[in-house]
C-alpha cells in the first residue's frame, strides 16, 4: 500500500476517534491507540509496520523535543524540595514495588525493570491539560502535582538514556562521547544559540526552520554515539527552553508534534498483540492496582509527613494515579532493541488506556470522592485532617469572600471602601501571600474543604461572597452556608444562566455573570466611544495602574498613555 495512503488511514481514523472522545468528554490518548486497534484488529487493514514505526519514532522525537522546551531552569528552581522528596519516594517505592512484583510472575530481569520503570511515572501530557482546563495550575495542589510530573520526567530522561546504552558493552570511548556532546551544547547553549535565535526570530519561518535543525542536528549527534534519537532531541529542547523566544518556538512545533503523536499513539494500537492475553490478566490486575492506590497511597503518606493537609495531600496523590506517555516510549525502546517481549508492550498499551480514563473521570470528580473519603475515615474514628489549623483567621469577620484573584480584588476594595471587616479565603498561595503583606485577614483554602468551612463561623457572618470559577463549588458552598445560617445574604458566581436559576433555586440572593456584566458594559461603553476619545484614554489609564497594582508592579516609572 501507497505511504500517502498508509498515513492517511491512520489520521482518518484518529480524528474520528478523538471526535467521538471530545463529545464524550474523554481522554484523547486512548482514543488514538483505539483507532489504531480497529484499523489493525477489526477491520483488518494491513499497514507496513516499518514505515509507521519510523514515523512514531519520529513523533517521540518531537514529543520530547516539546517537553524540553517546556523544562525552563528557573521553573526548575520553583519545584521545591517537597515536590522532590515526594517524587523521589514515591518512584523508588513504585519501581521496586513493580519490580518484586513482576520477577514474582515469572518475567526476566529487564522486562521487572521495565515493567517496575512504567508504572512509577505519570502522564505530565494528561495531568497538566486537565489542570489547565479546570484552572488549577497555580493551586497549591496544581503546583506539587506540577513539581512531581517535572522530578518524574526528569528521571524518565535518565531511565531512557541508560536503558537505551545498557543493553550494549559500553567502554570509556562512550561515556567520553557522550561527555563531548553534552559539553559543546552547552557552549552553544551560551555564546552561539542566542546570537542564532535573535536574528531567527525576526521571520516565524526562519524561526522554525532554525528550531528544526537544532532538534534534528542533535538527534542525529545522539543516535551517531550510540545513544537514542529521542534523547538528543529532549536536549535540544531544553537547550533552547531558556531562550527569551521558547514560548513563540513552542507555538510553531505544536501542530508539527501534533502530527506525529497522532502517529505514535496510534501505531501503538496497531502493534497491540492480544494472542496469550489471558497469561498477562494477573499481572496486568496488579500492576492496575499498583497505579491506581499504591502510588496514590505512598504520594499522600510522604505529603501528610510533610505537614500538607488532608485535601491538598489527597488530590495531589489521586491525580497521579496514571501512567505516563513515556512509559509507552519506554517500552517501544525496549521492544526495538530485542529486550523486551511484545506481550509486555501489550500489557503497557492496556494499562495507559485504563489508568489514563480513570484519572480523566477522577480528576473531574475529585471534590466529591475526597467528601466520601473523609466519611469513611470517619466512619473508622479516624480525622484525616489532622488536630492542627494553622490558617484560621486572625481577626473578627463579617463577611466571607472567597476567591480574591479574579472579580473578587474589586469586591474587596469596595468592602474596605465601606469598612466592612473582611476575611478572605483563596488557594492560590502567592494570593494569600500578597493579602498577608498588605495586612488583609485570610485564610489559604478550598470552599469545597470541609476543614475550610468547619474554621469559618458562618453564624456570625453577614455575608458571603463566592467568586469560585466552578458551579459545584459554588453550589455546595451555598449548601453550607444556608446549613448554618440560612438568613445571611449569600452573593456566588455564575457562568451560564441555566447555572444561575439553579442557584436562585437554592437559595443565592444574587448571582455574578461576569461574561453578561462585561459584556454590558462594553456595550454601553460603545455608542459614545469616539465622541469622548479623551474620557476613554483616561479610563485606560486608571485601568492600566489598576492592572498594575493588582499585580503589585511599582510605578517608579511613569505608564505613557497616547492617543
Amino acid at each position: 500500500m501507497d505511504v500517502f495512503f498508509e498515513i492517511g488511514l491512520l489520521v482518518i481514523f484518529a480524528g474520528l476517534g478523538t471526535y467521538i472522545a471530545k463529545l464524550t468528554k474523554q481522554p484523547l490518548i486512548p482514543a488514538y491507540i483505539i483507532a489504531g486497534v480497529l484499523i489493525g484488529k477489526v477491520f483488518g487493514v494491513a499497514t507496513d509496520q516499518e514505515i509507521i514505526g519510523k514515523l512514531s519514532e519520529i513523533g517521540i522525537a518531537f514529543l520530547l523535543f516539546m517537553v524540553g522546551l517546556e523544562l525552563e531552569f528557573k521553573k526548575l528552581k520553583d519545584i521545591g524540595l517537597v515536590s522532590s522528596i515526594v517524587g523521589a519516594v514515591q518512584m523508588a517505592a513504585v519501581f521496586i514495588a513493580g519490580y518484586v512484583a513482576m520477577a514474582l510472575f515469572g518475567f526476566t530481569r529487564f522486562e521487572s525493570i521495565y515493567l517496575g520503570l512504567v508504572i512509577a511515572f505519570s502522564s505530565t501530557m494528561l495531568v497538566v491539560k486537565i489542570l489547565s482546563d479546570k484552572l488549577e495550575s497555580n493551586t497549591l495542589h496544581g503546583r506539587l502535582i506540577i513539581g512531581i510530573l517535572v522530578v518524574q520526567d526528569i528521571l524518565a530522561i535518565v531511565a531512557l538514556s541508560y536503558l537505551a546504552s545498557a543493553s550494549n558493552t559500553l567502554g570509556g570511548m562512550f561515556y567520553a562521547k557522550i561527555a563531548a556532546v553534552l559539553i559543546v551544547a552547552a557552549l552553544a547553549s551560551k555564546f552561539i544559540f542566542p546570537r542564532v535565535f535573535e536574528f531567527a526570530a525576526t521571520s516565524r519561518e526562519l524561526l522554525l526552520s532554525v528550531s528544526l535543525s537544532v532538534c534534528f542536528l542533535f538527534a542525529m549527534l545522539f543516535q551517531s554515539i550510540g545513544l537514542s534519537l529521542t534523547i538528543g532531541a529532549f536536549v535540544a529542547g531544553v537547550l533552547l527552553a531558556n531562550l527569551p523566544y521558547n514560548i513563540e518556538i513552542v507555538g510553531r512545533m505544536k501542530p508539527l508534534r501534533d502530527f506525529f503523536s497522532i502517529l505514535f499513539f496510534t501505531s501503538l494500537g496497531l502493534q497491540l498483540v492480544f494472542d496469550g492475553m489471558s497469561a498477562l490478566l494477573a499481572p496486568l490486575i496488579v500492576l492496575l492496582l499498583l497505579v491506581v492506590i499504591a502510588k496514590p497511597v505512598v504520594i499522600y503518606l510522604a505529603l501528610r509527613v510533610l505537614r500538607h493537609k488532608a485535601r491538598t495531600s489527597f488530590i495531589t496523590a489521586s491525580s497521579l494515579g496514571q501512567i505516563s506517555e513515556f512509559s509507552l516510549i519506554l517500552v517501544m525502546q525496549g521492544v526495538v532493541m530485542g529486550v523486551v517481549q511484545q506481550g509486555v508492550l501489550t500489557m503497557t498499551v492496556m494499562l495507559a488506556l485504563l489508568t489514563m480514563a480513570f484519572t480523566s473521570y477522577f480528576m473531574s470528580y475529585e471534590d466529591w470522592v475526597y467528601r466520601r473519603f473523609v466519611a469513611v475515615l470517619k466512619d473508622f474514628r479516624i480525622d484525616p485532617r489532622g488536630e492542627k489549623h494553622p490558617d484560621s483567621p486572625k481577626a473578627a469577620y463579617d463577611v466571607v469572600l472567597c476567591g480574591y484573584d479574579r472579580i473578587g480584588y474589586s469586591i474587596l476594595k469596595s468592602l474596605k471602601a465601606q469598612k466592612r471587616s473582611v476575611v478572605v479565603v483563596d488557594f492560590n498561595p502567592d494570593v494569600i501571600k500578597k493579602l498577608q503583606n498588605l495586612d488583609v485577614n485570610c485564610i489559604y483554602g478550598d470552599i469545597c474543604d470541609p476543614e475550610v468551612m468547619d474554621r469559618l463561623d458562618m453564624s456570625r457572618a453577614r455575608m458571603v461572597i463566592s467568586t469560585a470559577n466552578s458551579y459545584e463549588d459554588n453550589l455546595l458552598l451555598l449548601h453550607k452556608v444556608k446549613a448554618k445560617n440560612s438568613y445571611v445574604p449569600t452573593i456566588v458566581t455564575a457562568h451560564k444562566i441555566d447555572q444561575a436559576l439553579e442557584l436562585y433555586k437554592k437559595g443565592a440572593e444574587y448571582v455574578i455573570l461576569p461574561h453578561f456584566l462585561g459584556g454590558d458594559m462594553v456595550a454601553d461603553m460603545l455608542p459614545d466611544f469616539e465622541s469622548n476619545q479623551l474620557r476613554m484614554l483616561m479610563m485606560k489609564y486608571r485601568h492600566i495602574n489598576d492592572l498594575m497594582e493588582r499585580k503589585g508592579i511599582g510605578h517608579d516609572h511613569p505608564t505613557h498613555v497616547t492617543g
